[in-house]
């Protein structure tokens, strides 16, 4: 294990920013040519309780402080391999305080760092939300590039191609609110360049980037649909490509909305399903997190619950009913008809989970540093009779382990005379997994990325 943060800080490359737009362009509303529904056949890994702490960095630091401790790093992702479907590279996207940084897993490296900021970073200049999409640039998709959207404070999206180092384009979705923030960040999978936007006031926007004429990457954005809030902060997005809805964990409910392409050309209202899960202890429905499993399968956690729900959207989807708008469905998601995880009994909130549709590992944090890792393929083929396959109830899963906050050496907390990390909450904001389970990667409300290995500690 080791402490990179510093040495790297110093070497990293910059991004270069650009801005050129071009006059906005006719909207395709049909499914890219190059799109083809697949999802990757299930590997059960035999070591999935065996990873081993790598790299823990301090890579977002305000003002380059090698000792900050209170800038909160809120997301990590894994970049999508631009040659193998479904494959992940070594590349992890992670954004915090008003930075973005490129890290490659395998030696702990800041490759790359993008600042909204190049002073002192303000509230409204924070990085709430990511992700990544692979644009193609041809109708056969043989030419594409690979990029991130980044989005937070005064609804500011970002769009950024790593390869090249450029931040090549800015928009503002709620251009007359200066205080909007945007939470959450969805690509569409069947349309690469359509960005669905998740707001604090529980509105979702629909957004399509463009295809950058490369090489000046002249851009521009239109606007295609506003779907109106139907609770507030919307915290994450998830997409089932099987069932073209979009799925929202908000503080107020579990939605989906069928992403119709004819309803959103004539700007109609689009139907709506609410997901009733059960209270706990008199504990609602505050969806701080949602995750595709698989293409069918969601992972759904409500903060005080101190469990995860999985379900099949097709089961729950076929006992929906309508309620007094002809549009709108509720369904409610049954005991029966869930598998349920054993999860942290904190009172804290916003810890998202990660997930690996190929190994199915799914992993999230608590508020002690800790990453509860489930190893759930057994369920997810039948092996292990569940609600997953239309099985019986099972009782509560446990993790297959609980990964520990090691003991770190921090020589600059100790050297500007900080308390040390753990003395407060360490609150895991995000994790990701890599594809086949080989990395996790989790990051921190204390500013730390921190990447775990698979494998024996002999031979991480």
């Amino acid at each position: 294990m080791s402490e990179k943060s510093k040495t790297k800080e110093e070497s990293r490359k910059k991004l270069k920013t650009g801005a050129k737009t071009q006059p906005p362009p006719k909207i395709d509303y049909s499914f890219d040519p190059s799109y083809k529904f697949s999802e990757p056949v299930v590997s059960k890994v035999k070591d999935a309780d065996k990873f081993q702490p790598m790299y823990f960095l301090r890579t977002h630091s305000k003002n380059n402080d090698p000792a900050d401790v209170q800038t909160q790093i809120w997301q990590c992702s894994f970049e999508p391999h631009p040659d193998k479907q479904h494959h992940t590279t070594d590349i992890v996207a992670t954004c915090g305080g008003s930075s973005v940084c490129f890290i490659n897993v395998t030696d702990g490296g800041v490759i790359l760092k993008y600042n909204r900021s190049t002073k002192t970073a303000t509230a409204g200049e924070i990085l709430y939300a990511q992700v990544w999409s692979r644009i193609p640039l041809d109708d056969l998709g043989l030419k594409s590039i690979t990029i991130l959207a980044a989005a937070g404070g005064r609804s500011t999206v970002v769009l950024m191609h790593p390869d090249a180092g450029v931040c090549y384009q800015m928009f503002r979705t709620v251009p007359s609110k200066a205080g909007a923030l945007i939470n959450s960040l969805q690509f569409h999978p069947k349309k690469a360049t359509w960005l669905f936007c998740g707001h604090q006031d529980g509105q979702i926007q629909l957004w399509d980037v463009g295809v950058p004429s490369m090489p000046d990457y002249n851009v521009s954005q239109t606007h295609l649909l506003t779907i109106p809030a139907v609770a507030r902060d919307v915290y994450n997005l998830a997409f089932s490509a099987t069932h073209d809805s979009l799925i929202a964990g908000c503080d107020g409910g579990l939605f989906a909305w069928k992403i119709d392409i004819k309803k959103v050309e004539a700007n109609e209202r689009l139907e709506r399903t609410e997901f009733l899960l059960p209270d706990v202890d008199g504990n609602g429905t505050v969806l701080d997190s949602v995750v595709m499993l698989r293409d069918d399968l969601l992972a759904a956690k409500c903060a005080l619950h101190g469990q995860i729900y999985i379900f099949s959207l097709a089961n729950v989807l076929k006992q929906a009913t309508k309620s007094v708008c002809g549009s709108q469905f509720e369904t409610v998601v049954k005991e029966e008809m869930m598998l349920k995880l054993r999860w942290s009994d904190t009172d804290n909130y916003y810890m998202n989970m990660g997930v690996d549709p190929r190994s199915c590992i799914l992993v999230c944090g608590d508020d002690k540093g800790a990453l509860w890792v489930y190893d759930l393929a057994d369920h997810v083929t039948g092996k292990i009779p569940s609600p997953l396959t239309q099985g019986p109830p099972l009782p509560l899963v446990e993790p297959i382990k609980i990964l520990e906050w090691p003991e770190l050496e921090d020589a600059e907390v100790e050297k500007a005379r900080k308390l040390r990390l753990d003395t407060y909450d360490i609150v895991v904001d995000n994790c990701a997994v890599s594809y086949g389970g080989t990395h996790i990667v989790a990051v921190t409300s204390n500013n730390m990325v921190c990447i775990w290995q698979r494998g024996d500690s002999d031979s991480a």
